[in-house]
C-alpha cells in the first residue's frame, strides 16, 4: 500500500483528542476524505451497531431470565432515560426479537413516510455531522420537517403502528414550530422531529441547501457547522462534542467549504469568534 504523504498544518491546529499527535490526527483525516458516501454511511452504521450490540450484552447479561419486551425495556431506559421507560411501561413492545439498529436504519424507514406523504426534510445532528466529518456514537435522529397543520393526522396514523408518537406533541409542535419526537418500539430507536418556522431565514435555507447522501436529505456541511456551533453556544461552549462535531466536517471538507456562506450566517447567528476559533484549530 502506497505510504500517503503528511501535509503540514497552519499554526494553531488541535487534534480531536490530547491523546493523539498532530501527525496521526491530520492522516486519520486524509483517510476519511478518501472515503466514498456509501462506505462512510456503512462505517458509521457499523461503528453505531457495535455501540448497541455491547449494550445489549450487558443488559442481557445483567437480566439472564429476562423476556424479550422486559430487556426492550431496560434498553430503552438506559439509553433514553426514565421517561421513555414510564411511556411505555405497561405496553407490550412489538416484534418478538431484539433488532439491532442504527440510525441511518431508522432514517430509511421514516423517511420513507415523510417521501409517501409529500413532507420535506433534512437529516441534521449527529449523523449529519458523521457523514460529513467524523463517526461518533449518536443516540437518535435529527430531522428538520417542512409539515403542514392537514399533514399532521396523516403521519400520526402512519406512524403509529411501528412508533410510539403522542397526537397532542405534534399537533403542538406543527402550531407552534417546535418540535416532537417518536420512538420506534421495534428498533428502540428515536427520532428528533424539528418542525421549521418559514419566518426563521436559517431554517429555511438549512431545507433549501440540503445534500442527497445515498437516497438521504442531509444538511450541508456548511449547515451543520453552524447549527452545531448554535448548540456550542447554547451549552454555554461547555459542549466538547458539539465542538468536536464542528472541527471534524471542518477538517474532512476543508477548501470545498462555501466560506462566504459560513461567515455570513455567523455574523447573523452571532457566533462569528467561535466560527473564527474552529477555523484555526481545524488548520483552515
Amino acid at each position: 500500500m502506497p505510504q500517503i504523504p503528511i501535509v503540514q498544518v497552519k499554526p494553531g491546529y488541535v487534534p480531536q483528542s490530547q491523546d493523539t499527535s498532530i501527525d496521526a490526527d491530520v492522516l486519520m483525516f486524509q483517510l476519511l476524505r478518501q472515503l466514498t458516501p456509501a462506505q462512510k454511511i456503512e462505517k458509521f452504521s457499523a461503528f453505531n451497531r457495535s455501540s448497541r450490540k455491547l449494550a445489549l450484552s450487558g443488559v442481557t447479561y445483567q437480566f439472564p431470565d429476562a423476556s424479550i419486551n422486559l430487556i426492550k425495556k431496560e434498553l430503552l431506559k438506559r439509553r433514553f432515560g426514565e421517561h421513555y421507560f414510564q411511556l411505555l411501561h405497561e405496553k407490550e413492545l412489538n416484534g418478538e426479537e431484539i433488532v439491532i439498529a442504527d440510525p441511518i436504519e431508522l432514517a430509511k424507514e421514516v423517511i420513507k413516510i415523510l417521501d409517501r406523504l409529500g413532507i420535506v426534510y433534512a437529516i441534521g445532528g449527529s449523523v449529519a455531522s458523521s457523514l460529513w466529518g467524523e463517526n461518533r456514537q449518536t443516540a437518535d435522529l435529527d430531522l428538520i420537517v417542512d409539515i403542514s397543520l392537514d399533514q399532521t393526522e396523516q403521519l400520526i396514523q402512519e406512524m403509529e403502528t411501528d412508533f410510539y408518537i403522542s397526537r397532542e406533541a405534534v399537533r403542538e409542535a406543527v402550531m407552534h414550530h417546535r418540535s416532537f419526537n417518536a420512538m420506534s418500539q421495534k428498533l428502540i430507536e428515536k427520532v428528533d422531529f424539528f418542525v421549521i418556522n418559514k419566518n426563521e431565514p436559517f431554517f429555511q435555507s438549512k431545507l433549501n441547501r440540503r445534500r442527497l447522501v445515498e437516497g438521504l436529505y442531509v444538511y450541508s456541511p456548511e449547515d451543520i457547522i453552524l447549527q452545531k456551533l448554535v448548540w456550542y453556544r447554547l451549552s454555554r461552549e461547555e459542549s466538547q462534542k458539539q465542538w468536536r462535531d464542528v472541527l471534524g466536517v471542518l477538517k474532512v471538507q476543508q477548501n470545498s467549504l462555501d466560506m462566504n456562506y459560513l461567515q455570513s450566517w455567523a455574523e447573523s447567528l452571532k457566533i462569528t469568534e467561535n466560527l473564527n476559533k474552529a477555523l484555526q484549530q481545524a488548520g483552515l
